[in-house]
């Protein structure tokens, strides 16, 4: 992003809770003590002072504390979401004032447009209940659902899958944004986990990091825990980049951006994974093989293309069955299945299942599901298929509600 779109997305930001900060203090002043109103005004002006040194660090390179980074950042996101939803309730009072005058005007009723108290006490401390019970609810959260790890076991049937591979266990994990973590002890747990799983291959799907390679480094011995019979393959998604820090215009950006992408695959390679750059393998057991293709990120929209599935294909065999790593879901519809109708199926992460929503036996719901027709799960359009993983760790928001953080088993058998 560089300096004018940044500058303009830093207004936008900073205006709506700027603005959403005092309509929800005017809407529910009434209701807090001397005492409260100071503290309210205490902790926004404490809230966006924080965000003037965000920006100001990414202009500089400034860097900022990791805990205050990550649990300052994710405290003022649950907060000002906390409040947006408050403010909804806010707004439906002030509505109901606004047809009461507009009525009383027309019928030159004059009675007061005041009379609705006790519905305006209802509406206020619905606001405050709104935000409470949010509040909890992503601190639980932060505290308990960012850790909650999942495995989730799919059977996955592919035509012409050679005899040698029935019932091979292949582990896929995506997004572990080792940069959230204060230390390695989650990835320690998760990967004890996989461990136990015993699986012959594991898929890493990409973002290692959140905003640069470094973060990876104090957690490099926890890595090459990671192990599979056959070993890691891995590629690289959007934040594995440095895109979020490094920008034109900075001082030495392309020195910068250089250094990210080869310490990264240093990383990669360090922990023993296979790192695929637009490239594939062929994997063989005994005298039968299959196809593992990596791309680079490429994402619809504002996200990164990296990736090339021209380089990526040339000389895979096309008559073995195609397994594709990429990061980004969206990847599928807009080239995959477009112009590669004979990769099997794609493995991808990215949408993090948004790390909020709902999912039952019978019922599922996260936001994420109105950018991405696939974010979660095993998908199936004509015979190409794609397995779209929530993702190990989080970014943003340090925790998860409702959508756990999901180590999978997957296990190829012959359709």
């Amino acid at each position: 992003m560089n300096h004018s779109k940044f500058v303009g997305f830093f207004f936008i930001v900073a205006s709506v809770m700027i603005l959403a900060d005092i309509y929800f203090y005017f809407g529910i002043k009434s209701r807090l003590s001397r005492k409260w109103k100071i503290v309210y005004l205490i902790v926004s002006i404490l809230t966006l002072s924080f965000v003037l040194f965000n920006t100001y660090s990414y202009f500089t390179g400034a860097q900022i504390p990791k805990f205050l980074k990550i649990q300052v950042f994710g405290s003022i996101f649950c907060l000002y979401v906390c409040k947006l939803l408050g403010c909804v309730w806010i707004l439906i009072d002030d509505l109901r004032r606004l047809f009461k005058f507009v009525t009383a005007k027309i019928t030159s009723n004059n009675t007061s447009i005041e009379n609705g108290i006790p519905r305006k006490k209802f509406l206020q401390l619905g606001a405050l209940g709104t935000v409470g019970l949010m509040f909890s609810t992503f601190v639980y959260g932060i505290v308990k659902g960012g850790y909650n790890y999942t495995i989730h076991t799919v059977s996955l049937k592919l035509k012409n899958l050679p005899k040698n591979f029935e019932g091979l266990k292949i582990v896929q994990i995506s997004d572990m944004h080792v940069g959230s973590f204060l230390n390695s002890e989650p990835l320690e747990e998760a990967f004890k986990m996989v461990a136990e799983l015993n699986p012959d291959l594991i898929f890493f799907t990409g973002d290692l990091v959140n905003d640069i390679s470094e973060e990876a480094l104090p957690h490099q011995e926890a890595l090459k825990k990671l192990k599979a019979k056959y070993g890691v393959y891995s590629i690289l998604g959007n934040h594995d980049y440095g895109d979020y820090v490094y920008h034109e215009g900075m001082p030495d950006y392309h020195e910068k951006k250089a250094h990210n992408k080869e310490l990264i695959q240093k990383i990669h390679r360090e922990a023993g994974w296979d790192l695929l750059l637009n490239e594939s393998r062929e994997f063989k057991i005994g005298d039968e093989k299959i196809s593992i293709i990596g791309i680079e990120n490429w994402g619809e929209g504002r996200f990164a293309k990296y990736g090339d599935m021209k380089k990526a294909m040339a000389g895979v065999d096309k008559d073995t069955v195609k397994l594709l790593l990429s990061h980004d879901p969206s990847h599928w519809d807009a080239q995959v299945r477009k112009y590669h109708p004979e990769i099997d199926v794609a493995f991808a992460g990215h949408t993090h299942g948004m790390q909020f929503g709902i999912e039952t036996k019978f019922f599922r719901f996260s936001p994420v599901q109105w950018r991405y027709d696939q974010w979660a799960g095993l998908y199936e359009k004509g015979e190409q298929q794609i397995y779209v993983n929530r993702g190990l760790g989080f970014v943003g928001y340090p925790g998860r509600v409702g959508i756990s953080p999901e180590i999978t088993l997957i296990t190829l058998g012959r359709a």
